[in-house]
């Protein structure tokens, strides 16, 4: 439970957008029901302003986070407090396993590249003393290489009960240099009564395909190499396919459209089907254990993600020179 912000939350936040990050563990078996019942809740939401849309990132079997953006936090919080959202909600109760923890985010237009969410429940008797630690906490973050700023939320009642930290760096690097650091344990040890607290990293630029292993969220993901070849593994069979079903199915199609329908399919079968199969047997390699050689592991999964990708291309050279040609 460590989080580290200033507490300086001004009004600009209410024109700024603002994001809520639901998080929730799902029935196993309900699959294409969890999807249909999302299709309601985006139709819901949809038809309230300032939505500007939102991001479903399955966590694996087990869990299910969905990111909705508004224009504004006003707007965001007329969905959060909606009898519209309570009911699409009750319809899909039966499919969740426990009940949901919410982070509502509201930030100007800087981006991260690792970005670090801590959320603190705190008695209202302690908010003082948690401020004040919170702001010994934010000073010794600013002492760390790649330390990129920091904000701390506060509960928005009958919405979201805990503060919110936020702390940003520029890299892998430098933010695990102060997750484990010793002045950062010395601060947790310090501020014992806030030590229960939750953690979520988010370090990866592919967002949920690469989620850390087992919902450990203070786990860093893979290197960006490793994520940048896990994705070009699927993403290259799979834009050679659309693009052949295309030119069979649509000989004639405009290149805008064809390209608009391609991309369409091709994210949606990434994001649902292909980059799922891939970290699952890619998993060996994208996150190994600690107990396994890493020099010898980073070789081999480089060597087989390298080598589909030759015989994927001979493959569709073959199909495409020899069997099929593409108009």
């Amino acid at each position: 439970m460590d989080h580290e912000g200033s507490h300086s939350v001004t009004d600009t936040a209410q024109r700024e957008p603002a994001t809520v990050v639901v998080t929730q563990p799902v029935e196993r078996g309900h699959d294409q029901e969890l999807r249909r019942w999302q299709d309601e809740v985006n139709h819901a939401v949809g038809a309230f302003a300032g939505y500007l849309g939102n991001d479903v990132a399955p966590g694996g079997d087990d869990e299910w986070t969905v990111f909705y953006r508004f224009d504004s936090k006003q707007h965001l919080m007329k969905w959060l407090a909606s009898p519209e959202r309570a009911e699409v909600l009750s319809r899909g109760a039966h499919l969740f396993a426990g009940p949901a923890t919410q982070h509502v985010l509201i930030r100007g237009s800087d981006a991260a590249m690792v970005t670090v969410v801590v959320s603190h429940p705190v008695d209202p008797a302690d908010q003082d003393e948690f401020l004040a630690w919170q702001d010994r906490v934010t000073d010794a973050e600013r002492q760390f290489p790649g330390f990129r700023g920091a904000e701390l939320y506060r509960p928005v009642p009958g919405v979201q009960d805990e503060w919110t930290a936020l702390y940003r760096y520029d890299s892998e690097e430098h933010a695990s240099a102060w997750l484990d650091s010793a002045e950062r344990k010395q601060l947790l040890r310090e501020g014992e009564r806030f030590r229960e607290f939750e953690l979520h990293r988010i370090s990866s630029p592919f967002g949920s395909w690469f989620a850390p292993p087992d919902g450990d969220e203070d786990q860093a993901g893979p290197p960006n190499w490793k994520t940048g070849l896990s994705v070009l593994v699927g993403l290259y069979p799979t834009v050679v396919l659309l693009t052949l079903a295309i030119s069979e199915i649509w000989p004639g199609g405009p290149l805008w459209a064809t390209l608009l329908v391609g991309n369409i399919c091709s994210v949606s079968l990434l994001t649902w089907l292909v980059m799922p199969a891939v970290t699952r047997a890619l998993r060996f390699w994208l996150v190994p254990g600690h107990q396994i050689s890493r020099a010898r592991l980073d070789f081999t999964g480089a060597a087989a993600s390298i080598g589909f990708l030759t015989i994927a291309a001979l493959v569709f050279w073959l199909c495409t020179t020899r069997i099929w040609h593409l108009p």
